[in-house]
């Protein structure tokens, strides 16, 4: 019965492969597609974790920037807002020295007749100069008369006095006669030779000219001192003369200085500062110039060229000197010209504001650093020419701010969630 059930229930191959085991473990051998596709995957990850580990990314900064030269750019501006440019004397590119006249600028305004305020006022204070300058010459006049009067009045007096003097040593002689007459004529009486009459004569006619010695010398003083007034009424009237002469000499000046004042409001000439070239003539005859807008600039002579740049708050900490960067010049489109190289001098350490480069070929709305570079070629070479830069020029630069191989980039957002630095 029981080979009846294994008959029923089993095969016969599987009893009798139950009957006969072998030890050992099997070993499938794969096929040649499946090894090939095996080998190319595995050589496909290694060479993927190779070239991640091997190939580098480069973090940039894109700014903008223009062309300047080292020296730097000197702009010229009007003296006064509202100025007429009236006539240009200078053109672009010209090369000027220090002091050459550049622009001639005018400034007027009209009163309701239409006649020119600027034009009144020049006459009205030429006519004031001319009284004054007529008032001066007939107080010179005057001054002349008075002296040449007073020169007489001392002349007449210095006479008097010579005569007076001639006068006194008259009148001293005769009364030293008549003092050794009267003396003889003592002697002579108290001897009896003599009347006493003759001698009372005498003593009279001392008595008389006592008087006229007297009524002499009074006159002699006061001619002494008419003489001395004279003299003093001379140098009276001639520091009275200098005052009034300062006086009229301070007036004309005044007038003279609100006389030029009114033509250099009427007219301005504006001067080169320093030697260079004409770059930037921004005004035309006719036009209105701005005190806050350049007419022009300088550009020094002979000056090399380097860049200007306007770095962003947010990536000045991480430009440094010495860093290269590319610039693709807006003038030369790069996919025509190519990039070219410049490496970074130095790097403002203050901000800028929006208005301190507002006068720059670049607008700007927030604040920035201004970093210098020093490019490694002044010319671009197109169909073997050599175009120079220009100062101006405006241009984008790509700084490289840092660099990670391609699997700290590819990883480093991960590894920044747990506050990781790559």
């Amino acid at each position: 019965m029981d080979a009846m059930q294994s008959q029923t229930l089993f095969r016969q191959q599987a009893v009798v492969s139950q009957q006969q085991k072998i030890d050992g473990a099997i070993l499938l051998k794969p096929r040649l597609p499946t090894l090939m596709i095996t080998v190319l995957l595995c050589s496909w990850l290694i060479g993927v974790l190779s070239w991640l580990l091997a190939g580098r990314y480069t973090y940039t900064q894109t700014v903008t920037g223009w062309l300047e030269p080292a020296l730097g750019i000197t702009p010229v501006y009007g003296p006064v807002s509202g100025a007429i440019v009236s006539e240009l004397l200078v053109s672009e590119n010209a090369q000027v020295q220090k002091g050459t006249p550049l622009i001639r600028l005018t400034r007027d305004a009209i009163f309701h007749n239409g006649q020119s305020i600027n034009d009144a006022l020049i006459k009205e204070l030429e006519t004031q100069i001319e009284r004054l300058q007529n008032q001066y010459r007939l107080t010179q006049k005057g001054f002349t008369t008075q002296q040449q009067r007073l020169t007489k009045a001392a002349e007449r007096l210095t006479e008097d006095r010579s005569r007076l003097a001639a006068m006194r040593r008259l009148l001293d002689n005769k009364m030293a006669l008549l003092d050794k007459q009267i003396q003889s004529f003592t002697e002579l009486t108290h001897q009896g030779f003599s009347s006493r009459q003759q001698l009372q004569t005498l003593e009279s006619q001392r008595l008389d000219e006592t008087y006229q010695r007297q009524n002499l010398e009074r006159e002699w003083i006061a001619t002494l001192q008419a003489i001395e007034d004279n003299q003093f009424a001379r140098n009276e009237a001639e520091h009275s003369h200098q005052l009034q002469l300062l006086n009229i000499e301070n007036q004309i000046s005044e007038l003279q200085k609100s006389l030029d004042q009114q033509y250099s409001q009427q007219e301005v000439i504006i001067i080169a500062s320093t030697d260079g070239r004409v770059t930037n003539l921004n005004v035309k005859p006719g036009q209105r110039a701005q005190s806050n807008v350049p007419l022009l600039s300088l550009m020094p002579l002979n000056a090399e060229i380097s860049a200007q740049l306007l770095i962003p708050v947010a990536a000045a900490g991480q430009i440094s000197p010495g860093q290269s960067i590319s610039l693709r010049y807006d003038a030369f489109p790069h996919t025509q010209f190519g990039t070219y190289k410049a490496t970074i001098d130095s790097v403002s350490p203050h901000l800028l504001l929006p208005q301190e480069v507002a006068q720059k070929p670049l607008a700007i709305n927030t604040p920035v650093y201004l970093a210098k570079a020093t490019l490694q070629a002044t010319s671009i070479e197109h169909f073997n020419q050599r175009i120079a830069l220009r100062a101006g020029m405006t241009f984008a630069a790509e700084i490289a701010i840092r660099e990670r191989n391609l699997m700290q980039w590819l990883f480093e957002p991960l590894y920044a969630l747990h506050g990781g630095v790559l």
